[in-house]
């Protein structure tokens, strides 16, 4: 894979020298990787506007075809270097890194690239920073005057968010009196806020952290430091200033709490038809369009009792995550009685509850199962969808599918679906009632699924799906489990099918019928922290563990399983670039029987598969593998068969980059490498098993598919076309010749694969 190295300035101030390269080094550090990464980052963003040199990446009809173009780059000043090390210093020092040293360095190149063009003045700009040693925490304490504050802290000290040895930083200081502000407005205190606290510092360091100390001054202290203590240390006491408000020590009650469940947005004169008053709520609707108990039992907020922040957020969080209201507010309102009260009013604004959508979709298959030549595909969804189903704000969807490809018979492939799935904003259970956390959002979910496909004198397929199951999330964290997931998939093979299986015995594994009695779980997580964001999904599914101790299911339909998969993607966001990294692995192990046989494979439904415009873009959507076997390779049976496996890894690298505007569409480009395979255990015409399929470590290397291309991308905002063309750098099919690297590679003999949406 080629990326730009080069950078080219344009339009800069010749004769005067300008900023062509800064960098900032790291030295003496025991920070790990990930520290030392983040610091660096934060030194480099402290340098001087001047001083950083932002490139984006462009694309020339000279060489070098694609370069890094520098574009009206900063005339170079001295005291822009003395700048940024004031920066940096200021930043190290609330770091906690009290002796740092920073050294600069600059040379300015002289270069000329064209003969018409007058001389470069190229500046390149070095500073290594040593941040010395770390200051770290010695002693946490509170000595809050107000005993109840100081009785607070006390019982969740045990949660801080600093700890003895930890590192120094404002930040972490900042964040602990957050941490404390939120306990106490949980219990009562609605006024209170951080200037109502303070942190107070170890005398002696708490000078020396200061970026505005005298050098001289500076020199004894850390002399008085240093007698002191080797490891230098800083002791932090959490403080209560005398406040400005006594109010702010005063707790506060819920008063009266009216609810509008049913508000317009836009009519705020819109007549109440009702006064309900219920569970102690006032409650005012200005139409039937919600039911008043559900509203009631959903509000955290009870009259009477203290105030709690979090009773706030969680009302607020709760009517959001329904879905049936497009906004939420909650004003409140102080009231002195004989207790200070708050009255808040809960204003629910309804979004519109239900909407159709119709997409319109389109296809190219090159290699369709069981055909040859190239398919052409078009379908149409519809959906409808229903936010506040039985007026409490239960979700349902219908979505139904009608899709044909093309080919030498007009119709060679015809599918229908109809699906309905229905999601209840709590959970469900028939016997027993499930606590959580007022932090999680649950939700139960039921779905319906049928579909038909016909593949022209080949065979049919009918397929059903019903599953019932529980979704929450809470913070960044996201879990699924579905209980009871039933599937069932029937075939009905024409002749012509029939006498393909002779041919290729594998084929059976294919399309045949199956039962599916199985259990899922999913957890989803992520995280963004500035430029850097990363997802893992994780997801188990076991069928049959139960129900085939059933003697007459597990030898008839019922399929007998255990499969997991993993993903991992990792991405680094620049203003006119982005690095996407991808991994994922999956193993499925087949553990039941048909009949009196044993089975060996994931049923075809349930098994994983490589290529298309998802995958290992540089193979036809399940072309790819077995391994390194080629029996399922067009050359050698005639016919181009799919390739199903029960184990899979694939690993993928893209490098993303705005092009530009055409017709006020964003162009996108990128540049991108595949890595992987599919295994599955495998019998050839003669029921001899084929170990190239199979998956050995030993074989790694040789199984290893590698494929990379480029891609073309139109960005309408609301959707992204990808047009992918992909080589097969390494295919394992030819492994015997050159360990199968570049086999007859050519310009014209790439794959085209046409996507929606980024591929991952």
């Amino acid at each position: 894979m080629f990326v730009a190295s080069c950078t080219v300035p344009r339009k800069f101030q010749e004769g005067k020298p300008f900023i062509y390269n800064s960098s900032v080094v790291l030295e003496n550090t025991d920070l790990n990787k990930s520290k030392r990464r983040e610091l660096k980052e934060a030194l480099i963003n402290q340098m001087d506007d001047s001083l950083k040199v932002r490139t984006v990446l462009a694309v020339d009809w000279h060489f070098p075809p694609i370069f890094n173009r520098l574009s009206k780059p900063a005339v170079f000043d001295t005291l822009y270097i003395g700048k940024s090390k004031t920066f940096m210093r200021a930043l190290l020092k609330s770091e906690g890194y009290f002796e740092p040293t920073i050294k600069d360095e600059y040379r300015i190149d002289s270069v000329k690239t064209k003969k018409k063009e007058k001389m470069q003045q190229r500046v390149t700009v070095k500073f290594t920073v040593s941040p010395g040693r770390a200051l770290k925490f010695d002693s946490i304490g509170y000595d809050l005057t107000t005993p109840e504050l100081q009785q607070l802290a006390l019982a969740n000290k045990n949660k801080a968010l600093i700890k003895k040895n930890n590192n120094y930083s404002i930040q972490n200081i900042s964040n602990e009196l957050d941490r404390l502000i939120t306990i106490y407005r949980n219990n009562g205190y609605y006024k209170i806020n951080k200037e109502d606290l303070y942190a107070e510092h170890d005398t002696v360091v708490a000078a020396l952290i200061d970026p505005g100390l005298d050098p001289f001054e500076q020199f004894e202290l850390l002399d008085s430091l240093s007698k002191r203590k080797r490891e230098p240390t800083i002791n932090i006491v959490f403080k209560q200033r005398v406040p400005k408000d006594s109010s702010h020590l005063d707790k506060y009650y819920w008063g009266n709490i009216n609810v509008y469940p049913d508000r317009p947005l836009l009519d705020t004169a819109a007549r109440i038809i009702d006064t309900v008053k219920l569970r102690g709520y006032n409650i005012y609707p200005v139409s039937n369009k919600f039911k008043i108990p559900f509203i009631a039992r959903n509000i955290a907020m009870k009259p009477g009792t203290l105030y709690k922040q979090s009773d706030y957020f969680k009302t607020i969080n709760t009517f959001t995550n329904f879905g049936a209201w497009a906004q939420v507010d909650i004003n409140l309102q102080e009231r002195l009685d004989s207790i200070r009260l708050l009255n808040a009013d809960v204003l629910l604004y309804p979004a519109k509850k239900q909407s159709l959508t119709v997409d319109l979709e389109a296809s190219r298959n090159t290699t369709d199962l069981l055909t040859t030549g190239s398919l052409f595909g078009i379908g149409l969804n519809l959906g409808v969808r229903n936010r506040n189903g039985f007026r409490e704000s239960i979700g349902n969807s219908t979505n139904l599918r009608f899709g044909v490809e093309l080919g030498p018979s007009i119709v060679q492939t015809a599918q229908t679906s109809l699906s309905h799935s229905i999601y209840f904003p709590r959970f469900l259970t028939p016997f027993f009632k499930i606590k959580h956390d007022e932090t999680v959002t649950p939700r139960t979910i039921i779905n319906l699924n049928a579909s038909y496909t016909n593949r022209r004198d080949f065979v049919e397929v009918r397929s059903i799906n019903a599953s019932f199951g529980y979704g929450w999330t809470k913070k960044n964290h996201a879990w699924q489990y579905i209980p009871l997931n039933i599937e069932y998939t029937s075939t009905y093979k024409t002749d012509s099918f029939l006498t393909l299986e002779k041919t290729v015995p594998s084929i059976a594994q294919v399309f045949n019928n199956g039962l599916i009695i199985s259990q899922i779980g999913t957890y989803t997580t992520g995280k963004t922290n500035g430029q850097r964001a990363w997802y893992f999904r994780s997801r188990l599914e076991e069928s049959g563990a139960l129900f085939g101790l059933i003697k007459n299911l597990e030898r008839g339909d019922l399929r007998r399983f255990l499969k997991l998969d993993a993903e991992y993607k990792y991405f680094v966001n620049n203003p006119k670039s982005t690095w996407a990294f991808r991994f994922f692995g999956g193993y499925g192990y087949a553990y039941g029987k048909t009949g009196d046989q044993p089975e060996y494979n994931l049923p075809f439904f349930k098994a994983f598969f490589g290529g298309g415009p998802y995958s290992m873009r540089a193979w036809a959507v399940r072309r790819l593998g077995l391994g390194s076997s080629s029996y399922y390779d067009t050359v050698n049976n005639g016919v181009a068969i799919d390739r199903w496996g029960d184990f899979q890894l694939e690993g993928n690298i893209e490098y993303r980059f705005d092009l530009g505007t055409l017709f006020g569409i964003k162009l996108e480009s990128a540049i991108f490498t595949d890595m992987g395979n599919v295994w599955s255990k495998t019998f050839d015409s003669q029921l001899n098993r084929i170990d190239s399929a199979s998956f050995k470590l030993s074989r790694l290397y040789t199984d290893l598919a590698v494929g990379a291309g480029t891609s073309l991308r139109f960005d309408f905002d609301f959707f992204l076309i990808r047009l992918d063309w992909a080589y097969k750098i390494k295919n394992p099919v030819y492994a015997r010749e050159n360990d199968g690297w570049f086999h007859k590679l050519q310009i014209y003999n790439g794959q085209f694969q046409l996507g929606i949406g980024y591929p991952f």
